[in-house]
């Protein structure tokens, strides 16, 4: 249990010193103020937008900007997390530290994905807040509470489906595997939905499920809704297994 804590603090106190926390945190701020300022007409046009313009309907648009941009920005953390050992050289320190190496890779996936709900949940209070103060129609507790319930179920899939982005930056000891990987996702499920295979393909699932990709999400099967789980669960145990029993010299 030492150890553990003691791993978990010290990955703490390199995210609260990198600049990864303010720009993270700047982003996930600044997203749902400048959606909300589209949607009331202060900024841009509204010409733009598909979703009614009130607040279940800007409560939808926040979900597709979940659902496709978290794929890049949760990715992202995962990514700095683990690839920042290699690139800066330090991978070797951290395993001289008398901490088991499953200890060490599981503090980096314990303080990843804790901080990418924490940057949803953020997005979504923000994202209420705004509502409320360009004065959308519609807005009240139990519309908020009830959009929270189909957010929350999108957010939990896309940070599953980040969490093998870990694995690729140990795997390629760096950043650019990683990049590459997200890169790859997502040109997947492009070409998934263009020979008719999305239900398929994980990364896809999200988008089909908030409407992002403009199809129905009344066809998804369990199989399609189990999919981002199962990713998610195969990238714990490849990058758990990864820096238990690869050799980091």
């Amino acid at each position: 249990m030492n150890q553990w804590l003691s791993a978990i603090g010290g990955e703490i106190l390199k995210l609260c010193r990198s600049r990864l926390l303010w720009i993270s945190l700047g982003t996930s701020i600044l997203l749902p103020v400048m959606l909300g300022l589209v949607f009331s007409g202060s900024l841009g046009s509204q010409n733009n937008i598909e979703s009614i313009l009130d607040v279940p309907g800007f409560m939808d648009e926040l979900g597709y900007v979940v659902s496709i941009g978290g794929l890049i920005g949760f990715g992202f953390i995962y990514s700095w997390i683990f690839g920042r050992e290699y690139s800066d050289r330090t991978v070797k320190d951290l395993l001289a530290l008398p901490l088991s190496r499953y200890s060490v890779a599981a503090a980096k996936l314990m303080v990843a994905t804790v901080w990418c709900e924490v940057l949803a949940l953020l997005m979504f209070a923000v994202g209420g807040l705004t509502a409320w103060f360009v004065q959308l129609d519609g807005w009240s507790l139990e519309i908020i509470a009830q959009s929270f319930r189909e957010y929350a179920l999108l957010c939990i899939m896309v940070i599953c489906l980040c969490i093998p982005v870990a694995w690729m930056a140990s795997v390629g000891r760096g950043y650019m595997s990683a990049f590459g990987f997200i890169v790859l996702t997502i040109v997947i499920s492009q070409l998934g939905r263009g020979i008719g295979i999305t239900e398929y393909i994980p990364w896809a699932i999200p988008g089909l499920l908030s409407g992002a990709s403009g199809e129905g999400n009344a066809h998804l099967q369990a199989l399609s809704l189990s999919l981002p789980y199962l990713t998610g669960g195969i990238g714990l145990i490849g990058t758990l297994s990864w820096w238990r029993y690869a050799d980091q010299a």
